[in-house]
């Protein structure tokens, strides 16, 4: 989609043909709630209070300290959200880009224990923290990486090798997309979380698109989250580009879209 609207997105049909709820019916008792997640069950819970816990108390910062008390009640809750709209299957590997304290790659490897995450960051104690997360939630079904996502995407383990990719406040759309193509194989999943405002970047997205091969963009709000929340999709189409991604900075000091990050 190429569109420069400055209007708020509406939702959308999701790629693949999984319809884009803008919420519950009215008749589901947890609609009134608009905090109310996927239902989950007890040990999954008890898990993802331990990790709101973890993220809270963590000395690195991985949230602001206004934001601490609403780890649980926010953060956590989207990454369900956006869980229910990706629903990836059991068996499917997906890496988590730009994890920062772990979301929304924790709460999904909670979510999905049949799915394998590999969840990297560039910044090493951010990384750090989230091993000891991984470990203190005994979770087997995560790896954690510290590499430049410029670096890793030309490794034969991981390129072309994801069936998705998902992003969470790293970098612009146009920058985002290069850095993620080349771990996605054909018809492989990139999704991309943004604010509202992300309309402002779509037609920068758009060349970048089209450079890297990928099938139109779609969008969609994401259901019952506590603040303004677009999921940005687009499907890989064929083997990765070899030119991309490029050196590393350059995706975001250049985006192939025009603006720099």
């Amino acid at each position: 989609m190429s569109s420069s609207s400055h209007a708020d997105p509406a939702p959308e049909a999701m790629p693949g043909g999984r319809a884009a709820s803008g919420g519950r019916p009215p008749d589901d008792p947890t609609a009134a709630d608009p905090t109310a997640g996927p239902r989950l069950s007890q040990p999954s819970e008890i898990l993802l209070d331990r990790l709101a816990d973890l993220i809270a108390a963590s000395p690195h910062n991985l949230v602001s300290r206004g934001e601490r008390p609403r780890v649980r009640t926010v953060h956590v809750q989207e990454c369900l959200q956006l869980g229910e709209l990706l629903a990836p299957a059991d068996g499917s590997r997906w890496m988590d880009l730009g994890t920062g304290g772990g979301l929304p790659g924790l709460v999904l490897a909670v979510r999905y224990p049949n799915v394998r995450w590999t969840l990297v960051d560039s910044v090493r104690k951010k990384v750090a923290a989230v091993r000891s997360f991984t470990e203190a939630l005994d979770l087997t079904n995560v790896t954690v990486i510290h590499r430049r996502a410029e670096e890793l995407a030309w490794e034969t383990d991981h390129r072309g090798r994801y069936d998705g990719v998902v992003s969470r406040a790293l970098a612009s759309l146009a920058t985002v997309m290069e850095l993620s193509r080349s771990f996605l194989q054909d018809h492989g999943l990139l999704a991309v979380v943004k604010g509202p405002h992300v309309v402002d970047e779509l037609s920068d997205a758009e060349r970048a698109r089209r450079l890297l091969r990928l099938e139109p963009l779609h969008r969609v709000n994401v259901p019952d989250s506590a603040r303004p929340t677009v999921l940005v999709t687009m499907r890989a189409h064929g083997s990765p580009p070899r030119r991309y991604p490029r050196k590393v900075g350059v995706p975001a000091a250049a985006p192939l879209g025009g603006r720099p990050t």
